[in-house]
């Protein structure tokens, strides 16, 4: 009997148990499962709890400080009255909120966009007919879906998969776009037009870097144009990162120091500003994905599917199989973890059975990236359900249908692309 695999598999249902109730705090009851994981052996010390130095955390942070400052200008009170001036067009604005998130995704990261979005949520008054549930979910949602759009690295990744499995098909640069390009569309309009009214009219969690939007500004106007200079180049540093000699989770941790430096920000501010319950479910999820790779949770899942399948089923069996499995696991473990499972198990079946191992590739790589209904998805999504104060039934029920229909898609596509028969 494996005992660390049961126990790995228990805390997952303890932790959607937790976030399921509402009764406890997000960050309390993920620092209950690491410590879980610990006490009981599954985890080192360091594995549960180095996640409190993970770059996602540490940036997380850094950028909820970053937006603290941004918060003590007048840069939000103008947005809120042109908000306001345009309430009767909140369908405009939220496809417009959607729309840039599509966009700025294919030159981001999910959790480093979600946090720089945070501060425009304040700009959403009471009065204001869209709030911030409404967009800052979706908003990553939609993040999700479409990531990877744009020609860049994700060809790259899945070649590999493809290369290690011994597969001579390799994709091209516009490959993965052909296959996603419907499915990302459809999340778009779907949470443009019917998903963000599912939402409940939440404000923004009441942090004091909330509350710096909801006062006058204090600061001059030369420290507000330094303040929207460091935050322009610090999105500008985020976006291109891959491109300068620091790494990414670095650049809003300067942001901060110079404005530190400035007089703009105190070490009161820094204490203040960092949304404590949203980090610590962070580093309290994140050691979840370890657990379920050291004790082969994950391989566990794709074994039984396969073993339900039996006989000879049908290629676009086993590519919806692979689908299903990969696409749940990754709402309760990370992303790059479920990709690294089962995007590796269906290529290799895939070139074994003599089936085109590129429509699995891609097809499953596109469902673990669409994580969308827990707190667990993702840091993204977590971000924003400690901020939006969103409750799981209401986002299962709204993402449920995008869920399915976007899975629907990418299968048909996939096969449309790389036909299976």
């Amino acid at each position: 009997m494996n005992i660390p695999l049961i126990i790995t598999l228990a805390v997952t249902i303890f932790l959607i148990v937790g976030f399921l109730s509402g009764k406890f705090k997000l960050g309390l009851v993920a620092m209950t499962a690491a410590t879980i994981l610990c006490v009981t052996g599954v985890l080192t010390f360091e594995e549960a709890y180095a996640n409190f130095s993970n770059g996602n955390v540490i940036m997380v942070g850094a950028i909820f400080i970053l937006s603290g400052a941004l918060g003590k200008t007048s840069l939000v009170p103008t947005l809120k009255e042109l908000i306001m001036k345009n309430s009767d067009k909140s369908g405009l604005i939220i496809f417009l909120y959607l729309l840039a998130n599509a966009i700025l995704i294919q030159f981001s990261m999910p959790t480093a966009l979600v946090a720089m979005m945070i501060p425009f949520m304040a700009a959403f008054g009471e009065e204001s007919k869209v709030q911030p549930s409404h967009v800052l979910l979706p908003g990553a949602v939609v993040a999700h879906c479409w990531q990877g759009m744009f020609p860049g690295a994700f060809f790259v990744m899945l070649n590999s998969y493809l290369e290690a499995s011994g597969s001579p098909e390799r994709l091209g640069m516009l490959d993965y776009s052909k296959v996603v390009a419907l499915p990302a569309l459809f999340s778009l309009f779907y949470m443009a037009f019917i998903g963000w009214k599912g939402f409940k009219a939440n404000k923004l969690i009441q942090t004091d870097a909330v509350k710096a939007t909801e006062s006058k500004s204090t600061l001059t106007a030369g420290q507000e144009k330094l303040v929207y200079a460091v935050f322009a180049v610090t999105f500008i540093g985020i976006l291109f990162s891959n491109y300068l000699p620091i790494d990414m989770q670095v650049i809003p941790v300067v942001a901060d120091l110079v404005l530190l430096y400035c007089g703009i920000l105190n070490l009161n501010d820094v204490k203040n500003f960092m949304n404590i319950d949203t980090l610590f479910m962070l580093a309290g999820v994140l050691p979840m994905a370890t657990a379920m790779q050291k004790t082969g949770a994950g391989t566990v899942v794709a074994d039984f599917i396969l073993a339900l399948l039996g006989g000879d089923p049908a290629p676009i069996t086993i590519l919806i199989a692979f689908y299903v499995a990969g696409a749940v696991l990754t709402q309760f473990m990370s992303n790059t973890a479920t990709q690294n499972i089962f995007v590796s198990l269906a290529v290799v079946t895939a070139v074994n059975l003599g089936l085109d191992p590129r429509a699995f590739c891609v097809a499953i790589f596109a469902g673990c990236t669409a994580a969308m209904m827990t707190p667990t998805a993702s840091p993204s999504v977590a971000i924003a359900f400690g901020a939006g104060q969103y409750k799981i039934k209401e986002v299962v029920k709204v993402c449920l249908p995008l869920w399915i229909g976007y899975g629907a898609l990418v299968i048909f596509m996939s096969n449309l692309v790389f036909p299976l028969t």
